[in-house]
Formats: structure tokens, sequence, C-alpha cells
């Protein structure tokens, strides 16, 4: 944007500077999603159950982030996530009708909008067609993968091998064996009832 249009969007269009300070909470599951939140520093804890509460995927989202652009509009207008401060961070909170009015007259943000949403169809459209597992540990590594919100970084799972095992359809021994080779090679690492991946793009190699 330019110079004149972003002095014309302060004169206008309302939107909040907003600081979360570490630890405390940004928004929770099921909280409507009717602002766009910008982060533009620090790092958020972004907890995920599954839909049994059986689970929860934790990471670790640095700065810059959109949160959840695809929940303001559509079907389901509410948060699938917990959003925490790990540290002290910063946003631009943009209410919904703002960002309407945006769209409406400014084509490099309407045009941006539509590459965030259409990023996110594009990526769930492509995942049935990956090339299937070769053995466990790929399916271990292909069940964190589709759970991640970005493909990078640390991640930790909060499970149970016996429901691991469960959600991969083999023997609690076999997955116990598969995840002590992937810590071996020092891609995870284990706790009880606690998967560690320090680094999520080398775990994805």
């Amino acid at each position: 944007m330019s110079q004149d249009d972003l002095t014309k969007i302060v004169g206008y269009v309302k939107f909040d500077f907003i600081k979360v300070e570490r630890g405390k909470a940004v928004m929770h599951e099921n909280d409507i999603c009717d602002h766009l939140y910008f982060m533009l520093n620090g790092i958020l804890e972004v907890r995920t159950p599954a839909s049994d509460h059986g689970y929860t995927f934790v990471e670790h989202i640095h700065a810059p982030y959109t949160i959840q652009p695809e929940r303001i509009f559509g079907l389901i207008q509410h948060y699938s996530h917990d959003f925490m401060a790990e540290e002290t961070c910063g946003f631009v909170r943009i209410d919904k009708e703002e960002i309407l009015k945006l769209s409406d007259n400014y084509f490099i943000f309407k045009l941006n909008l539509l590459n965030l949403l259409s990023r996110e169809v594009q990526v769930c459209a492509r995942e049935p067609w990956k090339s299937v597992p070769k053995n466990l540990e790929e399916r271990i590594v292909r069940f964190i993968g589709q759970r991640c919100i970005r493909p990078a970084g640390r991640k930790e799972i909060f499970i149970k091998m016996t429901r691991l095992a469960e959600e991969l359809n083999d023997s609690r021994l076999d997955v116990s064996i598969a995840l002590n080779h992937l810590q071996d090679k020092g891609l995870i690492q284990l706790s009880r009832g606690k998967i560690t991946v320090p680094a999520m793009e080398d775990l994805l190699k």
C-alpha cells in the first residue's frame, strides 16, 4: 500500500493496537471469530485438542502471523485453537465490518486476504493426494504433520501410547518401537504421555 493509502486508512478505518502479556490468553477454542488479529511481534503457544479431547497438540508460532483468517467467514465462525502469549505479543486487531470496508476500497488488501484463504483451501485439498507412508515411522510423521499449523519449529503432542496406537491402527508395542527409533535419530524426544518434536522441519525430511 502507498503512504497515501495508509494515511487514509488510519483516518477512516477503526483498528486497535493490543498488547497481550506473557501467560495471558489471546482467545480460546470456540470463541467467536469476529476480528482479524495480526501478530506483529512475540510468540504464541497454540493448543489444539482432539475432538474428544483425548490428546492435545501444542505449537509455538512466531510473528508475523494472522490468527485463523479462514474462520472470520463461512460456516464455522469460531476459533478452533487456544491461543496463549508465550511471550508478550503485539497485535493489530480489525473488526469484521472494517475488513469488508478495506476489501471494497483497497484491492491489495482484498488480494492478500484471498491469498490467505486460498492457501488454507489448497493445503487441505493437497493432503489426500500425498504418497502413502511406507512404514510405521512414516505414518507417525504423517500423523504429526497433518496436525501442524506451520510445518516447522517445536511441537509437543500430549498423547498416551495406547491412544496413538489406536489412531494409527497398530499395536502399542510396534508404535513404541517406532517412536524409539525416531528418538534414536534425534528427531523426537519421549517422556511420559508426551512426544516433543524439537524441529518439525527436520522430522518432515
